[in-house]
């Protein structure tokens, strides 16, 4: 016995979980055969066992009268952190990367939007006196009643309305 090795790391944290009651049942099942042959497991885990006992001699500790508003105004004052910086906080070298590729999509997009801005037709700009353009002052009457124009299906539907059957006596210029 004095050749046997103490228990692993993993034996020992399994002994803890099982004595805590946290342990499955298959692993129950096991550390309590190992506990039934093994001398070694079994003192280790009355050890254990007393030193929790021990445990609860001792004096337990009062949380001051103010430990509450303490906590709750500390608790306002930091943001909690989000899952992922506490997964995987990134590197100083992985935001230098990150930095340098929003830079670069930055300007990427700079050009796409100032190549497609340059490319878009000109609108010709209206002259300065409509007197001197003569299809303005051709067009004026269509321009003044366009509202009235779009409202009309079609070039077949103002045919149709100058039928001289369609308002009979009421018809404009009859």
């Amino acid at each position: 016995m004095a050749d046997e090795a103490p228990l692993s790391d993993e034996e020992r944290a399994e002994l803890v979980a099982y004595l805590d009651g946290e342990a499955d049942a298959a692993t129950q099942r096991e550390l309590e055969a190992k506990l039934s042959r093994d001398p070694r497991a079994r003192a280790e885990a009355e050890a254990l066992q007393r030193t929790w006992a021990l445990l609860d001699f001792l004096p337990r500790p009062e949380p001051s009268t103010d430990f509450t508003t303490r906590t709750l105004s500390r608790v306002g004052v930091v943001r909690p952190a989000s899952a992922w910086s506490l997964a995987a906080a990134p590197t100083a070298g992985r935001r230098r990367w990150a930095w340098w590729v929003g830079t670069a999509a930055a300007v990427v997009a700079a050009v796409a939007l100032g190549f497609v801005a340059g490319r878009r037709p000109a609108v010709p700009t209206p002259p300065a006196d409509p007197e001197s353009d003569p299809l303005l002052v051709q067009d004026l009457r269509v321009i003044d009643n366009l509202s009235l124009y779009a409202t009309v299906d079609g070039l077949e539907f103002l045919k149709a309305l100058d039928d001289p059957d369609l308002f009979g006596e009421d018809a404009i210029g009859r």
